[in-house]
């Protein structure tokens, strides 16, 4: 039995030292999953600005060919910031579709957003944010359905 233990505390040493040599292999992500995170990171800093009540940082993720008209959503925005000062939402992402050098996140969302008076509106819905890939930059161009953002009408 001690020879076995002898060589057990020999072997485990030098197994050891080989598998801390090895090379790690390093997997290179696709040119989908770049743009599709480039797209998530964009919608997370456009949330965080949104729930802090941050016109221009809402704004950065939006293309000035903005769809349904840059200064329209801007103003929705400033509306909602104005009567809301206090939002919570809550946002699922459902799906990641890329189409060309669109790309499309897929989300459902609730939130309360809460008015000066201490009153509250409440709402949740489903949306699709589609944004174009500048080379450069990843911007919001269009949205398909109930938009978290830019409640109040």
């Amino acid at each position: 039995m001690k020879k076995y233990a002898k060589i057990f505390l020999v072997i485990l040493p030098a197994v050891l030292l080989v598998s801390a040599c090895a090379k790690k292999q390093v997997i290179k992500p696709s040119a989908e999953s770049v743009k599709a995170n480039r797209a998530l990171s964009v919608f997370a800093k456009m949330e965080a600005a949104y729930k802090a009540r941050n016109l221009d940082g809402t704004m950065d993720g939006v293309s000035r060919n903005f769809k349904k008209s840059y200064a329209d959503f801007a103003s929705v925005l400033r509306k909602d910031m104005d009567i809301y000062p206090k939002v919570r939402l809550d946002v699922t992402m459902d799906r990641v579709v890329e189409i060309g050098n669109h790309v499309e996140v897929v989300f459902h969302w609730s939130g309360t957003w809460t008015d000066k008076e201490g009153g509250s509106h409440t709402a949740a819905g489903n949306c699709t944010y589609v944004f174009q890939d500048t080379g450069s930059s990843m911007v919001l161009v269009d949205y398909i359905g109930d938009s978290p953002f830019g409640v109040a009408r």
